[in-house]
C-alpha cells in the first residue's frame, strides 16, 4: 500500500493516499470475509512496514491502523523528501514474504517504475503468485479543466497556469497517457491486470463498476 509523498495528491473527494487506504481496508476485510489471512506491506518515502499474513480480524485492524498512522503523516508542508525508488523496495519485500500461491494486490500510482528493477521483481512475483495492480490516479491528471489561471501548490511552492490554453492542457493529457500505456505494458507482459481507481468516487462503487456489478445488487 503506498503512502508517499506523491500520493498526497487530489482534487476532487479524496487525496490518491486516501482512495488508496480505502483499497486497502476493502481487500482486507473481504480476505478475511473469504477465510483467508490477510497481511500487508504499507510504505512511505521513509519507511516500509510489513505485516505477515494471519486469519484474524485483529489482523485486519493492524493493516488499517498502519495504514492510518502512514497516512496521517502526510501534510502539504511537509519536508520529506520524495523517494520513487521505495516503490521497487517495498516489492523486494514483498518478494521475500510472498513466496507461493498468494494473491497479492499492488495499490499505488506506480510513481517510480522502470523497465529493468520493478519488471523483475514483478515477473518473479507473477511466476507462482497472482496478481493485481490498483492504479491510483486523481481525474485531474487524466485531464486539466479549462478554468482559466490556475494555481498548484505542494506545501512549499506554487505554479501558476493558464489552463485554458488547449495545447498545455492536450500535452497534460499526453503525459498520464504515456505513463498509463507504459504501466499497461509493463504489467501486461506478465498478464497482471490492472484496477484503475480514481479519487473523485468512493473505491467500492469503482470497484462494483469494474467488475461488471449493478449497483446495488451485490456488495463488495
Amino acid at each position: 500500500v503506498d503512502q508517499r509523498i506523491n500520493m498526497f495528491f487530489g482534487s476532487q473527494r479524496a487525496m490518491k493516499s486516501v482512495t488508496a487506504a480505502e483499497t486497502a481496508a476493502l481487500a482486507a476485510w473481504r480476505v478475511i470475509g473469504v477465510g483467508d489471512r490477510p497481511g500487508a506491506v504499507i510504505f512511505n518515502d521513509s519507511e516500509i512496514v510489513e505485516i505477515r499474513p494471519h486469519r484474524s480480524q485483529q489482523r485486519v485492524l493492524q493493516i488499517l491502523n498502519s495504514v492510518l498512522q502512514q497516512n496521517q503523516a502526510l501534510r502539504a508542508d511537509s519536508t520529506v523528501r520524495s523517494c520513487p525508488e521505495q516503490l521497487n523496495k517495498a516489492l523486494e519485500r514483498v518478494v521475500r514474504l510472498a513466496t507461493h500461491d498468494y494473491l497479492i494486490v499492488l495499490i499505488s500510482d506506480l510513481d517510480g517504475a522502470d523497465e529493468q528493477t520493478t519488471r523483475r521483481l514483478l515477473t518473479r512475483l507473477a511466476q507462482h503468485n497472482d496478481v493485481l495492480v490498483s492504479l491510483i490516479y486523481d481525474p485531474l491528471e487524466t485531464a486539466l479543466p479549462a478554468h482559466g489561471r490556475l494555481v498548484i501548490s505542494n506545501g512549499e511552492l506554487q505554479l501558476e497556469f493558464d489552463s485554458g490554453d488547449a495545447m498545455l492542457r492536450k500535452r497534460f493529457a499526453e503525459v498520464f497517457s504515456t505513463r498509463l500505456e507504459r504501466a499497461r505494458q509493463l504489467l501486461q507482459r506478465r498478464q497482471i491486470p490492472v484496477l484503475p481507481l480514481h479519487t473523485g468516487l468512493p473505491v467500492a462503487e469503482q470497484v462494483r463498476k469494474l467488475l461488471g456489478y449493478a449497483a446495488g445488487t451485490r456488495r463488495v
